[in-house]
C-alpha cells in the first residue's frame, strides 16, 4: 500500500516510441521476416509510426538543450550517428536535443554540379557494395524455417519480493519566482524491461534472468533458435560478425559489465530477440567494442535464446529505468502488444538514481520552447500552459494540453522539454 500511494503521488507519464521517416530503400519494418508474423506486426507498427510521426512533427524545437549524460555504465547509442534508413527508434534517445525533428539539411549544399554528381555516384557505389555484403531478409527467413526452435529449460527462482526498503527522500523543490519545476521519475520511454529494475531484482530479490524476462514481458516463453552457428546478424544493415560478438557488443553498450550477472543475461536475451524480431538486424541498437569477459560469458550462457509470443518473436523493447512501473505500450506506442503491459518495478523508489530528478526552467524559456514547438502564441497565464493528462493505472503522462490550444503526446513532449522521462509532475512558482 505504501508503494502504491507513493507511486500515485509521483505523477507520471506515458512515453512514446520516436519515429523517424526513412527515405532510402533500406529494409523497413514492413519487410520483416515472414516467420515472425510480420504482416500483423507491420500493420500495428505502421499505425503507431504514422501516429507518433504526426505528433513528433509538431514539436520541432530550435533551442539547444544542455546535454544530459548517463553515468559511464549507461552509455547509450548516439542517434546522431544513425543513417536515414531508420524508421523505428525503440528505446530512449541519448540526449533530449536528439528528439528534435526539422527539415533535413542538403548534404551537398555548396558543391558545384560536378562535385555533387561525383559525391552522389560515390554514395551509390557504397550502397551497392553494402547491399551485396548484407544478408537478405529472405535468406535469413529461409534459414529460420529450416530449423525448429527448441524449448529452453525453465530456471526460474521462485524468489519472493519481500519487504521493499523505504523510498528515497523526496526531492527538494526550491523554485524561484517565475520558474517551473519538473520532477521526473525514471529514464526513457518506460515500455518493456527496465534495465535498472532488472538489476535490482537480480541483486535484491535473487531473481534469475528468466524471472526478470517473464516479469517484464508477461505471457512470453523462451526458445532456443538453434541458428547461432550460421545466422548472419547485422548492425545498421552491415555485417557485424558472429552472434556472440554482435550480442555481447550491444549488451556492453546497453549495461556494461557492472550489473548483476543474471541481469546481464536478461539483457542479452532481450537484445537477441530484438534482432530476430527485426529480421536479424539491430535497427536502432549499436554495439560497443571490447566487452569485458563477464559480458561475453553471460551472453554465451544464453546464446540463441529468444522470447516468443504466440509462436513469433516478441518485440523486446527496453529503457534505462521506469520510475516504479513500466508503461502500457498502447498508451505510448499506440499498438497493443499483450506482453507490453504495465508491471511493477518495485525497487525503483528505494534505489533508482533517476527517481525524483528536478529540472528548473524560467517561464520565459518554457514559453519560447512551447511557442516554437507548437507554433502558437501562449496566453499570459503560465498556470494554463502545461496541463498533463495522467494514466490512471500507471501515472505516466499520456498527453499534454498546451494552453487549451493544442494537445501533444506525453513522451515527445517530455523529450522536447529536455526531461528524462514522461513520468513527471510540475509546479509553477508565481512572481
Amino acid at each position: 500500500m505504501k508503494m502504491q500511494k507513493m507511486l500515485k503521488r509521483a505523477a507520471a507519464a506515458a512515453s512514446g516510441i520516436i519515429v523517424f521517416s526513412g527515405t532510402t530503400s533500406m529494409t523497413t519494418f514492413e519487410n520483416a521476416d515472414t516467420d515472425v508474423n510480420a504482416s500483423v506486426a507491420a500493420e500495428e507498427v505502421s499505425s503507431a509510426a504514422d501516429a507518433v510521426t504526426e505528433a513528433a512533427s509538431e514539436i520541432a524545437a530550435d533551442t539547444a538543450e544542455e546535454k544530459q549524460k548517463m553515468p559511464e555504465d549507461w552509455e547509450k547509442a548516439d542517434i546522431s550517428e544513425y543513417d536515414s534508413s531508420l524508421t523505428l527508434i525503440s528505446y530512449e534517445l541519448a540526449t533530449p536535443e536528439m528528439a528534435k525533428i526539422g527539415e533535413a539539411a542538403d548534404p551537398y549544399a555548396g558543391l558545384s554540379e560536378e562535385e555533387r554528381k561525383a559525391r552522389e555516384e560515390a554514395v551509390e557505389k557504397k550502397k551497392s557494395a553494402l547491399k551485396k555484403g548484407t544478408p537478405s531478409l529472405s535468406k535469413n527467413a529461409a534459414k529460420s524455417r529450416s530449423k525448429a526452435p527448441t524449448a529452453v529449460e525453465i530456471k526460474t527462482s521462485g524468489a519472493f519480493v519481500g519487504d521493499i526498503p523505504d523510498s528515497q527522500p523526496g526531492p527538494t523543490v526550491d523554485a524561484q519566482p517565475g520558474q517551473f519545476a519538473f520532477v521526473t521519475y525514471g529514464w526513457g520511454h518506460g515500455v518493456g524491461m527496465s534495465q535498472n529494475g532488472a538489476n535490482f531484482y537480480a541483486a535484491y530479490a535473487g531473481w534469475t534472468y528468466q524471472d526478470i524476462l517473464f516479469h517484464y514481458y508477461p505471457g512470453t516463453y523462451l526458445m532456443n533458435t538453434g541458428m547461432t552457428d550460421d545466422e548472419e546478424l547485422t548492425i545498421a544493415h552491415e555485417p557485424a560478425g558472429d552472434t556472440l560478438k554482435v550480442v555481447s557488443e550491444i549488451v556492453n553498450r546497453e549495461v556494461g559489465g557492472s550489473f548483476s550477472y543474471e541481469a546481464i543475461k536478461a539483457q542479452a536475451v532481450a537484445v537477441y530477440t530484438y534482432l530476430k524480431y527485426n529480421g536479424d538486424d539491430s535497427r536502432d541498437l549499436r554495439g560497443k567494442p571490447n566487452p569485458p569477459q563477464v559480458v561475453i560469458d553471460a551472453c554465451e550462457e544464453v546464446l540463441g535464446e529468444a522470447l516468443y509470443y504466440d509462436d513469433n518473436y516478441a518485440l523486446t523493447v527496453f529503457s534505462a529505468s521506469s520510475g516504479g512501473c513500466s508503461a502500457n505500450c498502447y498508451e505510448v506506442f499506440y499498438a497493443d502488444y499483450p506482453y507490453l503491459r504495465s508491471v511493477p518495478s518495485e525497487y525503483d523508489a528505494a534505489f533508482d538514481p533517476h527517481w525524483g530528478t528536478v529540472k528548473y526552467m524560467d517561464a520565459a524559456e518554457v514559453k519560447k520552447k512551447l511557442e516554437t514547438a507548437y507554433h502558437i502564441t501562449l496566453s499570459d497565464d503560465p498556470d494554463n500552459w502545461i496541463q498533463p493528462v495522467y494514466s490512471e493505472e500507471t501515472g505516466y503522462v499520456t498527453e499534454v494540453c498546451i494552453d487549451g490550444q493544442t494537445t501533444a503526446k506525453g513522451y515527445p513532449f517530455s523529450m522536447m522539454m529536455g526531461l528524462k522521462s514522461s513520468k513527471f509532475n510540475l509546479t509553477y512558482t508565481h512572481d
